[in-house]
């Protein structure tokens, strides 16, 4: 009998955890196919843990992504309060795109670069948007803004009578300090948007926040885009931005951004013209 229990009878019967176990390890994502546990030895002990597929881990990283830039977005919103994120702001989108305040032009260059934004961001492409006054550079960048914003990318659009009354009016309570923390607010802002520039009142510090504005995105290599009424004429070597700002703020500015032409016509004249004719119709 001795002899019998010394002899060692192979154990072909697995224990329910061990059969957990190796279910476990075959288990693999429906979607991916990739196994979603793994096998590891731990002070020399084997044990099955669970891992991320590609799936799972590319779900949390856009989920780590949206919650970081919804905190960076809140932080914009509650830092600059002269943003022109109105409700006016707030209805231009390209879903409710009025032809009749932008051309189709403007409206699939805005539309695909909202698209393209990851690769514009990388590359620091940007936009000078000019041309005549109220033709649609404003709506146009507003719903470049408004689309971004949508997929969590972190968005400042500001005039930049707003942008330099905000800093001015810190001035008074803060000192020159607070004008640093408004500029280092656009790091948090993977894209500036510059509505208005050249209707700020001319003047040597003007000039040089300007310079400083749009140097700081400049080093940061972040995208800017501008909308102007000015007459730019990209193509000559002393234009209006120079006698302006200065050549050094042109030529970071026409580096960063591509100038584009908003040929449309003025929807305030177009509008005005309409209420004329209205208030003919009651008067006469």
């Amino acid at each position: 009998m001795e002899q019998l229990n010394k002899i060692k009878i192979p154990q072909q019967i697995q224990t329910e955890k061990e059969l957990d176990l190796n279910s476990k390890l075959k288990e693999t994502c429906p979607v991916c196919g990739k196994n979603t546990y793994k096998k590891v030895t731990i002070l020399g002990t084997d044990r099955v843990v669970k891992t991320m597929c590609k799936c799972e881990s590319k779900a949390w990283h856009e989920k780590k992504e949206h919650e970081e830039a919804a905190e960076k977005q809140e932080r914009l919103k509650k830092l600059i309060s002269n943003s022109l994120m109105d409700d006016k702001f707030r209805e231009s989108t390209f879903e409710n795109w009025d032809f009749e305040r932008g051309s189709r032009k403007m409206y699939e260059l805005g539309k695909r670069y909202a698209e393209n934004f990851k690769e514009c961001k990388k590359q620091g492409l940007g936009l000078l948007i000019y041309g005549n006054a109220g033709n649609g550079k404003t709506y146009m960048a507003s719903c470049i803004a408004n689309e971004l914003l949508k997929r969590y990318v972190p968005v400042i659009c500001i005039s930049i009578n707003g942008l330099l009354g905000r800093i001015q009016k810190t001035y008074n309570n803060y000192g020159k300090e607070a004008e640093s923390d408004i500029l280092r607010t656009f790091s948090n802002a993977d894209l500036l948007i510059i509505d208005d520039l050249g209707t700020e009142k001319s003047s040597e510090w003007s000039r040089s926040m300007v310079y400083n504005i749009i140097d700081s995105r400049y080093r940061s290599k972040l995208p800017l885009i501008i909308t102007s009424n000015l007459d730019i004429k990209a193509n000559e070597r002393y234009g209006v931005l120079e006698e302006l700002y200065h050549e050094r703020t042109e030529s970071r500015i026409l580096e960063m951004c591509t100038p584009v032409f908003n040929t449309s016509k003025s929807i305030r004249l177009e509008e005005a013209k309409k209420k004329t004719e209205l208030l003919k119709k009651i008067l006469y």
